[in-house]
């Protein structure tokens, strides 16, 4: 005979998210994501990077496909007390801040490469990485890398 329990919380179909946001706090990458990038607000009711990016994060991983789908699950995820949820436009207007010019190269057969190295938020995700233990100090990032080349050169 199976035993049932009756609980007293609301049951969401996002109930998972709040595992993955209490890891989140958990390992202090709120503080590692803050003490990069900086203040963003020092109003009471503005929000910080680490609550955008977990935002950001929540919707993905909720099955979201854009930012603007933060609409279609914020009423679920405000049930955690942890949560704070920034619009879709704060999500979507944010990260432009961040954003860095691209830089060129001009190669000697005179094709233009363009591509960006913005150093905040490289560091940020080297950071990160070694909160989550994913790399250690002195680690070379690409140790046991192995290119794979198809036969044909490409």
């Amino acid at each position: 005979m199976a035993k049932v329990n009756i609980k007293s919380e609301k049951i969401t179909p996002f109930g998972g998210i709040y595992y993955a946001s209490k890891a989140f706090y958990a390992l202090s990458l709120d503080k590692v994501i803050n003490g990069t990038l900086g203040v963003r607000s020092s109003t009471y009711n503005g929000y910080q990077w680490n609550e955008i990016m977990s935002a950001m994060s929540d919707v993905f991983l909720c099955g979201g496909d854009c930012v603007k789908d933060v609409n279609r699950s914020e009423c679920h995820l405000r049930e955690s007390p942890e949560i704070r949820i920034p619009t879709s436009h704060t999500i979507g207007r944010a990260p432009k801040i961040l954003s860095h010019e691209d830089m060129e190269y001009k190669s000697s057969s005179g094709n233009v490469f363009r591509f960006n190295t913005n150093q905040r938020l490289n560091d940020l995700l080297m950071k990160l990485n070694m909160k989550m233990g994913l790399f250690k100090s002195g680690q070379t990032a690409w140790r046991g890398f192995r290119p794979c080349f198809r036969q044909d050169g490409i």
